[in-house]
């Protein structure tokens, strides 16, 4: 494996000739966001782990394997030493596991079949692999030789003149807002009955274009005035991902004495306001609500429980629990959970093992997936599962798949939702949800009022 330096570019640039290729990844962070130094790109896999519908293939034939398996396998072919490079990835492993994967790993959270063009379960092998340090501002170029290196860096862009964003069209959602409501109470009569202690509900905002939407002019026209540390693209070919994600599921970070893992699960939610002494009394606000440190220390213990599966014995530190994080539209909290990983627990084991993030479910995490199923009544597809890469060298990051739009066509499906608790207010779980897909109801033209 060689790592070459090429001359700095914005890595949305540097994307743009590669943007339409079937298989196409760009992981990056958004022009105003306070963290996410690397910038990845990858194109042209040579080797395609999917599933649908229950059935695995590797490049296109049938496994007899679950889709997490075959990607245990694939990882352990590939696996190498550490080797000093920079750049935390320089060949692995990158795609998603969709929301419904979680009921492959657990039987019982099974909910309805994802119907979409979108598989659910996407996971490609790349040989080479384009990365940019924003903080540094350096680039490179990595391959197992210096032949894929220059083909890799040949094919990047330079510049980008953006391109044209189709109209869209609001045409509602799943739920509309009374029915949004109803849900929500239903949740907290399952809480009221001891059934669960939390359930994450979500609805489906759909839009329609009179063309083809464009999709990666659409990523990089939001990833100017996002926040999003974890954004991310992905052209699937029939379908595309548009992640503006701001919370990271997990990441593992190789060192000296093996694995530290990390999670990192946001809960609570303020919208942002214009006017600074608003803002500021809206953000003290989510800081001292009772509501909403319950809820994220709660799913804080979820993920502690998670990890301590995984994790050596004594090794399990909270590094933050309900520490502000601020973005573009929305302040949220956000707690910070590590640990070091057992000797033989690798990146897709530890996937497996945390799969799906305790923070899109609720707690207890399984009865919390069946609430779901019953009262979503459909599935979420690739919203709410995970997205990201290991690399062969056994690190790996992944978000959590939020504010994050599937684009087919002429058709774009935004999943929006938040957590219900005890203390939860049906009208303002649902006025959240307009929160977090605000950037895309401006971008229709929608008034907010009129979803009401």
């Amino acid at each position: 494996m060689i790592v070459r330096e090429i001359e700095w570019r914005d890595p949305v640039a540097a994307f743009a000739p590669l943007a339409a290729e079937p298989g196409a990844v760009l992981f990056a962070a958004g022009a105003r966001a306070a963290e996410g130094r690397w910038s990845f790109l990858c194109a042209r896999p040579s080797s395609v782990i999917e599933a649908r519908r229950g059935e695995t293939t590797v490049d296109g034939a049938v496994a007899p394997h679950s889709p997490f398996e075959a990607l245990e396998i694939l990882h352990a072919r590939r696996r190498r030493g550490a080797d000093g490079l920079a750049p935390p990835l320089v060949s692995g492993l990158v795609g998603f596991a969709g929301y419904e994967c979680g009921g492959l790993l657990e039987p019982r959270g099974l909910g309805p079949a994802y119907g979409g063009a979108s598989p659910d379960f996407h996971f490609a092998a790349f040989d080479a692999v384009a990365a940019f340090d924003r903080e540094t501002r350096r680039a490179f170029v990595s391959a197992p030789d210096r032949s894929g290196a220059l083909a890799l860096e040949s094919s990047l862009g330079a510049n980008c003149s953006g391109g044209r964003i189709a109209p869209l069209h609001f045409a509602g959602s799943n739920f509309p807002p009374a029915r949004y409501r109803t849900a929500v109470s239903a949740v907290i009569d399952r809480i009221r009955d001891g059934a669960i202690y939390q359930a994450n509900i979500s609805h489906r905002l759909m839009f329609r274009s009179d063309e083809t939407i464009d999709a990666y002019s659409l990523f990089a026209e939001a990833l100017g005035g996002s926040a999003a540390a974890h954004a991310a693209f992905l052209n699937l070919g029939a379908s595309a991902i548009v992640s503006l994600s701001p919370e990271r599921f997990f990441s593992i970070t190789p060192d000296v004495n093996g694995h530290t893992i990390r999670a990192e699960p946001i809960k609570g939610t303020r919208p942002r306001a214009s006017a600074p002494e608003i803002d500021r009394a809206l953000a003290r606000a989510l800081e001292e609500s009772v509501k909403d440190r319950a809820e994220n220390t709660m799913i804080a213990d979820l993920t502690r429980n998670d990890l301590s599966r995984i994790c050596e014995d004594g090794s399990i530190r909270e590094e933050a629990i309900c520490e502000r994080m601020s973005l573009a539209t929305v302040h949220h909290l956000v707690s910070r959970i590590s640990g070091r990983l057992r000797n033989k627990i690798s990146a897709p084991a530890a996937l497996a093992a945390l799969f799906p993030c305790g923070s899109i479910t609720g707690a207890p995490k399984i009865e919390a997936m069946r609430t779901i199923a019953a009262i979503e009544g459909v599935a979420r597809g690739p919203y709410c599962g995970a997205i990201g890469y290991i690399d062969d060298r056994g690190g790996a990051d992944f978000s959590v798949a939020i504010r994050t739009a599937i684009i087919e066509g002429r058709r774009l499906t935004l999943p929006v939702g938040g957590g219900v608790t005890l203390r939860s207010d049906p009208d303002a779980e649902y006025e959240e949800t307009l929160d977090k897909a605000a950037w895309f109801l401006k971008l229709a033209g929608v008034d907010r009022s009129s979803l009401a």
